[in-house]
């Protein structure tokens, strides 16, 4: 009779899946605590050490990370939409934090005085009943979704963690990209309004805009500035179903990201290229990593090789 050979569970590294990725932490003193960034450069990124490359940060790294970073190095290669060599940063909460990231995001990717949707604190009360979450950190996490702190975070990425990567990878901060989805979308809204010092290719992604958002009176009063936001691009997705299906997210994504994006044509700020696409069958869940790709053709897509 034919025998099993024997099977062994082990814990490989990560460089079995992602051997050219590097992993770092960070204590910030802008934001007051620990990050950490997942770093995969372009393919052949050793051959040239003169050869400099686009950097696109990547928020919610904890979720969007393992989705995304195994294509990375593909995709210059993509005989139907190749997208330009770029460095990938994707910024996560360190190994004490990490279990709790659906709820530190809150904390450091809403803008302050953005007021939280109660479905929010509905969502954390459930958690706290289950016994997903102690009641001392649900106690932690309200007084985070009273006073969000997207300041602090975009300062912490622009003037603490990007110094200290661009003193270890070739990185051409002209064309320097951030992607946010949901309220990483958000955040990313509120970077493009705010003229952020680093980038100038954002995508946002079914970005979080409530009635009385922040962000509509950010845009008014970059508006009034008369800024000029030359050379600067935003790309803006939503999920076919978040705007079709009667659900939650009509009113705290789609009708507020329609409403943002009237005011951009209505009113557009000076140079600002704006352009969006529908991701056709997807939820709000679901259009994340389709949204990435979306956001990387836009904003850094080549031609096909004939």
């Amino acid at each position: 009779m034919y025998q099993a050979a024997a099977i062994s569970e082990l814990a490989p590294s990560l460089a079995y899946l992602l051997p050219d990725t590097r992993y770092f932490e960070m204590d910030s003193k802008r934001a007051g605590t620990r990050f950490s960034a997942w770093i995969t450069p372009p393919a052949n990124y050793d051959e040239d050490q003169t050869k400099a490359y686009p950097v696109v940060y990547q928020v919610d790294g904890n979720l969007f990370f393992p989705a995304t970073a195994p294509f990375h190095q593909a995709l210059p290669r993509d005989g139907i939409s190749p997208i330009r060599p770029f460095i990938l940063v994707s910024i996560s909460y360190a190994a004490q934090e990490s279990q709790d990231w659906q709820w530190l995001r809150v904390r450091d990717l809403v803008p302050p005085g953005e007021p939280v949707p109660e479905a929010m604190y509905q969502a954390l009360e459930y958690s706290e009943q289950a016994g997903l979450v102690t009641a001392e950190k649900a106690e932690r996490y309200r007084a985070m979704f009273a006073a969000p702190a997207a300041d602090k975070f975009l300062a912490f990425i622009e003037e603490e963690l990007h110094p200290a990567l661009a003193g270890i990878f070739r990185i051409d901060e002209a064309e320097a990209g951030l992607w946010g989805d949901s309220y990483g979308g958000l955040f990313a809204v509120y970077a493009a309004i705010n003229r952020s010092k680093l980038f100038k290719r954002i995508g946002a992604g079914s970005p979080g805009i409530i009635d009385g958002s922040q962000i509509f009176c950010a845009y008014r009063e970059a508006v009034a500035s008369r800024n000029d936001y030359s050379g600067r691009r935003l790309h803006v997705t939503l999920a076919s179903l978040e705007l079709t299906q009667p659900t939650i997210y009509q009113s705290i994504v789609a009708r507020g990201t329609a409403a943002l994006l009237a005011e951009t044509t209505l009113r557009p700020l000076p140079g600002l290229q704006v352009s969006t696409e529908i991701i056709p069958l997807e939820t709000h869940l679901t259009a994340g990593v389709p949204a990435w790709f979306s956001f990387l053709r836009a904003c850094y897509g080549m031609v096909p090789a004939a």
